[in-house]
């Protein structure tokens, strides 16, 4: 059983997009229990911060009926079943002051950590009024009250709100809205492990270097023919995480130690950088709604099957890079070129093109 809580600014889309998920996963046969949104729940039936004393007793409310429709879903679900909550009890921070916030949720017998720790996932949707103001409305929800400089306000407050949390995820405005829902299909499919969730062909994380990008330790690029022809069939979403993880190129080759960390040939620790580098790919892939990736094998981030032993001698071990070790304990399939490039019936890279990324 997977707790999921969908959140996002005022007009991001969130209702509709639900809606999609909810036929999606009907039509795959997955089990889920879906949570309505309390606050609207309760603007509809006549309870809302102008009809309270104030919006502290407006949101201690929202959090009483969040933890009564949990609750009872929690006693329905069984099994794989997913919770699908539209919002969830952070969201009420992001209209009240951390004391405020506190207060709030000890009305109701819980505290901060134990308000984030219910869910295993939380993806955010972007509101239209961060980048296309002229676009936000009221009219489609009639318990939208705010104006569209206050929704990108609260949208920035709402991310604030869950940021602490472990699995939190942003989703981005796209040009079209279905890439939009698309992309939440995609990213819940990725966590939950329900490939079929995800509608057509998803898109590919790839090593960037493998495109043709020079952005290996050494400045140049190794590129693969298979990789590249994967461009005409899917999308894919380039990556390299150890520029992500603030490092420069060109820069001095790293390798992992016997002990986890990972150190350049000077002998300087860049554990944290590489770890950095990981989980923005990650969330990137999320971001995407990438079910696979395609990592270039050997490298301390991306190897997937074999990396370097630590010794900068040349010498080969059984092991995962950093990234790549992330990204398939989040869920998602990883290959190396080479597997790509014996499925593509190629010859396997010399042996120069597998030095470490």
């Amino acid at each position: 059983m997977k707790v999921i809580a969908i959140t996002g600014g005022p007009c991001a889309g969130k209702t509709s997009a639900m809606d999609v998920l909810h036929e999606r996963l009907g039509n795959v046969g997955v089990p889920a229990v879906f949570i309505p949104e309390a606050a609207t729940e309760l603007i509809l039936s006549g309870v809302a911060p102008w009809t309270c004393a104030s919006m502290l007793e407006f949101q201690t409310r929202v959090i009483a009926l969040q933890l009564e429709r949990e609750a009872a879903a929690h006693a329905q679900a069984c099994g794989d079943t997913l919770i699908i909550c539209d919002r969830g009890l952070c969201d009420s921070r992001a209209y009240l002051t951390d004391e405020e916030y506190r207060e709030a949720l000890g009305a109701n017998g819980i505290d901060q950590a134990q308000a984030l720790a219910r869910y295993d996932a939380v993806f955010h949707l972007d509101s239209i009024a961060k980048d296309r103001p002229e676009a936000y409305t009221k009219d489609n929800n009639g318990a939208r009250f705010e104006s569209a400089e206050e929704a990108a306000l609260v949208n920035e407050r709402v991310v604030a709100a869950w940021s602490a949390h472990p699995n939190f995820h942003v989703l981005a405005n796209r040009p079209v809205f279905s890439e939009k829902a698309e992309a939440l299909c995609w990213a819940i499919a990725c966590h939950a492990g329900v490939p079929e969730l995800a509608g057509g062909d998803a898109p590919v994380l790839v090593s960037a270097c493998l495109l043709g990008e020079p952005c290996r330790y050494d400045g140049r690029s190794v590129p693969s023919e298979a990789v590249i022809e994967m461009a005409h069939r899917c999308k894919l979403v380039p990556v390299c995480p150890e520029v992500l993880g603030g490092l420069p190129t060109p820069r001095n080759p790293s390798e992992i130690q016997t002990d986890g960390r990972v150190l350049d040939a000077a002998g300087i620790d860049r554990t944290a950088a590489f770890e950095v580098g990981a989980r923005e790919a990650l969330c990137l892939a999320r971001d995407h709604g990438c079910m696979r990736a395609i990592l270039k094998e050997n490298s301390p981030s991306c190897g997937v099957r074999r990396v370097y032993d630590g010794t900068f001698s040349g010498t080969l071990v059984p092991g995962m890079g950093k990234t790549a070790a992330l990204l398939a304990a989040s869920g998602i399939e990883v290959l190396s070129d080479v597997d790509l490039q014996a499925k593509a019936g190629e010859n396997p890279p010399a042996r120069n093109a597998e030095a470490s990324a």
